[in-house]
C-alpha cells in the first residue's frame, strides 16, 4: 500500500498556476533553441562542422531542459511541505553527458538523412530518453524516506512523450516554414510540461523506510541552479539567432526570390 509524504493519505501535489506557466516557459525556450537548431542542420550549404554545432545545441538544449526543469517540478510539485529535501545532481549530470551525445547522434544521422523514417524513428528514441530523464531527476530529491514511482503510468507517459517528440522532430528537422517551426515548439513544450507534472503525480514517498537524507543541495541552491539553467538557454538562443542572421544576410541573395527557404 502506498503512502503519500503529505499529511493526506491520497496523492496531493501541488500544481500552483504560477509554477506550472513558469516551467511551461523554460520548456518553451529550451524547445525552442532545439527546433531553431533542427530547422537548420539539413542546409547543405553550412559546413560540416557548423551542421555538427547545431546538432550538439539541438541534443544539449532539450536534454538539460527536460532535467533542469523536471528538477523544479520535483521541487515545487512533491517535495513543497517538506523542509528538509535535498537533491543528489550527481547522477543526474553524469546521465546527461551521456544523454547528450546519444541524442546528438540521433540528431546527426537525422540531419544526414532527413526522411521521415529517421526523422520518427530518431524523434522516438529522444522522446524516451527525455522521459528517462525527467524520471531520473523526479527521484533526485532525498526526503528522508523511500520513493517509489508507479511504473505503469510512467510508461504511458513516456510513450507518449516520446510520440509527440517524434512528431515535432520530424516538423522541426529542416523546416522552412514559421509555422513548422511554431508547431513543433508549442506541441513539445507544451506535452513535456504535461509530462513532468504527471511523473511527479505517480512518485510518492514512503516514511515507513528512512534512507540517508544529508548529501545534495537545498531547495534555495535548487532554485538558483535552475534559474541559472534558465538564464544559459535564453542567453544561447539569443547568441544563435544573432550569429544565425548573420549567417542568412550573407547567402540570401544566393537563394531564388520564390524559394520557401525565404519565409523563415
Amino acid at each position: 500500500m502506498r503512502t503519500v509524504f503529505h499529511e493526506e493519505a491520497d496523492h496531493t501535489v501541488d500544481h500552483q498556476v504560477w509554477f506550472a506557466l513558469g516551467v511551461l516557459l523554460g520548456n518553451g525556450i529550451g524547445c525552442l533553441l532545439a527546433v531553431f537548431c533542427l530547422s537548420r542542420m539539413t542546409d547543405p550549404r553550412r559546413s560540416p562542422r557548423n551542421r555538427l554545432f547545431l546538432v550538439v545545441v539541438a541534443a544539449w538544449a532539450l536534454v538539460e531542459t527536460a532535467r533542469d526543469d523536471m528538477l523544479f517540478v520535483a521541487a515545487t510539485a512533491i517535495h513543497m511541505s517538506d523542509y528538509e529535501v535535498h537533491f543528489f545532481l550527481a547522477p543526474s549530470m553524469g546521465l546527461t553527458v551521456f544523454a547528450v551525445l546519444l541524442t546528438s547522434c540521433v540528431f546527426w544521422l537525422a540531419a544526414r538523412r532527413p526522411r521521415p523514417v529517421w526523422t520518427i524513428g530518431g524523434g522516438t528514441a529522444v522522446g524516451l530518453l527525455l522521459a528517462a530523464m525527467s524520471v531520473q531527476a523526479a527521484f533526485s530529491g532525498r526526503t528522508g524516506s523511500a520513493m517509489t514511482i508507479d511504473v505503469a503510468g510512467t510508461a504511458v507517459v513516456a510513450g507518449g512523450l516520446a510520440a509527440v517528440t517524434a512528431t515535432a522532430v520530424w516538423l522541426g528537422t529542416g523546416a522552412t516554414t514559421r509555422s513548422a517551426v511554431a508547431t513543433a515548439v508549442t506541441l513539445l513544450a507544451v506535452c513535456l510540461t504535461v509530462a513532468q507534472y504527471m511523473i511527479a503525480h505517480d512518485v510518492t514517498t514512503d516514511p515507513r523506510i528512512t534512507v540517508d537524507s544529508d548529501a545534495g543541495i537545498n531547495p534555495i541552491q535548487l532554485a538558483v541552479f535552475t534559474a541559472v539553467a534558465f538564464g544559459v538557454r535564453a542567453i544561447a538562443l539569443t547568441i544563435m539567432s544573432m550569429i544565425d542572421e548573420g549567417h542568412r544576410d550573407l547567402e540570401l541573395d544566393e537563394i531564388p526570390a520564390n524559394s520557401p527557404a525565404r519565409r523563415f
